[in-house]
């Protein structure tokens, strides 16, 4: 398995929306060997559908079909386009955020990944298929994060999210609500079950604290 390095038509943030089917998502988990792929795997809970061949055969027969796949001189299927840098974001990232976006009744899922040449959010939907988009490249991974949180309580105030922040070495957990015109963030602790609250943050206060969850502070 290989991929073309035709980036044409990529994807652009709030433009264009790329699907892929659970087959198709499969395959694309298995083009990369090595950690990173792992830990990719264990963020999407893909550990039975890598593993299944019948379903990587018809995820591979559905790229090919949309003319996301080719194969090769050497009689090897190669991904290209925007398979391709959706297997690069799965195969090499180095920093993967896993947002859970809760209201009342109910729960979205975002997660950003972040390789050294892409960076894609991918949203779960019926049916086990999952959408990409591209992270707007004017902007930091920190910035895309905060334009999610403030779409989310604007499209349902009163909404919450739960944020994990992964690298190959490490795990931090943010919890995070809109009190009234500021933010609220918490820290769990799992060994004493309780919350560290900060106090009231403007916008420019949650990316900081987005940051230091990131490292990046």
């Amino acid at each position: 398995m290989t991929v073309q390095h035709e980036m044409t038509q990529e994807p652009q943030l709030g433009v264009d929306v790329i699907g892929f089917g659970v087959g198709e998502l499969a395959y694309l988990l298995n083009v990369f060997e090595g950690p990173a792929r792992d830990r990719s795997v264990s963020v999407f809970r893909a550990g039975d559908l890598v593993e299944d061949s019948t379903l990587n055969t018809a995820g591979a027969s559905s790229l090919l079909a949309r003319d996301l796949a080719v194969v090769t001189d050497d009689d090897e299927l190669g991904v290209k386009g925007v398979a391709a840098a959706v297997a690069t974001a799965l195969g090499q990232a180095t920093r993967w955020t896993e947002m859970s976006l809760l209201t009342e009744g109910s729960m979205d899922n975002v997660v950003l990944l972040e390789a050294p040449e892409v960076s894609l959010m991918l949203q779960p939907r019926a049916l086990g298929t999952w959408f990409a988009f591209a992270q707007d490249p004017t902007i930091g991974s920190a910035e895309a994060t905060l334009r999610v949180l403030r779409q989310h309580v604007e499209d349902h105030p009163g909404g919450t999210a739960y944020l994990v922040f992964k690298t190959l070495q490490d795990e931090k957990h943010l919890l995070i609500r809109r009190d009234g015109a500021s933010w609220a963030t918490g820290v769990p602790d799992f060994a004493t079950d309780e919350v560290a609250e900060s106090a009231p943050l403007d916008d420019a206060g949650l990316l900081a604290t987005l940051k230091d969850s990131r490292g990046e502070a």
